[in-house]
């Protein structure tokens, strides 16, 4: 179920009307406006400062930095508004079962409501991980990774403050932002099975994309 107190923010391009169609006359869901590439200055360093693999196309590598600058600002509008319990799904997420009582979530960390699991070396592509039951599962980082900003539950702004610094390192060049959140000072979890999975829309990053992560968390 929704709580009446839940901030949810969806991550939506001002470009992408359709993608936010389903949400707009929804009053539980706030949009946030996400930051294209030709929004930035060729010259920001953010797209010199983004590791990407040598072969990347450049549009794909664009994209990327500018999910990474939509995320982060958003970290910090939640930290500079001191907001708790919050919501962050990507315009592209689809509601598919029951939110939990966020009163029953862990306080301590943010726990993902999709995505995919995966290999620790991502080159090896997912991992499909057996949880045991359903509900919470504190994710286990020696076995496997949590991959995608499909849908993350911050239970607090103290969190937040933790997940943008491990997006902002210091003397560390930034990552895909998912990649990222890994090294959050704070334990993270997952929500089994995922009440959001992620739509067939065509990606905004990767062109030609044909695979989406479903409530199994199983990228397929």
């Amino acid at each position: 179920m929704y709580l009446l107190n839940m901030k949810i923010f969806v991550v939506n391009l001002d470009s992408a009307t359709d993608r936010w169609a389903s949400f707009k006359d929804d009053e539980r869901y706030t949009r946030w406006s996400a930051w294209h590439y030709d929004d930035l200055p060729v010259t920001h360093p953010i797209f010199k400062e983004m590791v990407s693999m040598y072969n990347i196309n450049p549009k794909e590598h664009k994209a990327k930095c500018a999910c990474y600058i939509s995320h982060t600002r958003l970290y910090e509008y939640i930290i500079k508004n001191k907001l708790d319990d919050v919501l962050i799904i990507e315009d592209d997420a689809e509601l598919v079962s029951e939110l939990p009582d966020s009163k029953k979530l862990p306080q301590d960390g943010f726990t993902y409501f999709g995505g995919f699991t995966s290999h620790l070396k991502m080159t090896q592509g997912p991992l499909k991980v057996h949880f045991d039951g359903d509900g919470i599962h504190r994710i286990q980082h020696d076995k496997y990774r949590m991959l995608m900003t499909v849908a993350i539950y911050i239970p607090n702004w103290i969190v937040a403050k933790q997940m943008l610094s491990a997006c902002k390192p210091d003397k560390k060049r930034p990552r895909a932002i998912d990649t990222m959140l890994r090294d959050a000072y704070c334990p993270q979890y997952v929500y089994y099975p995922a009440p959001f999975i992620e739509k067939d829309f065509p990606s905004q990053i990767r062109k030609g994309k044909k695979k989406h992560s479903n409530q199994f968390y199983e990228w397929v």
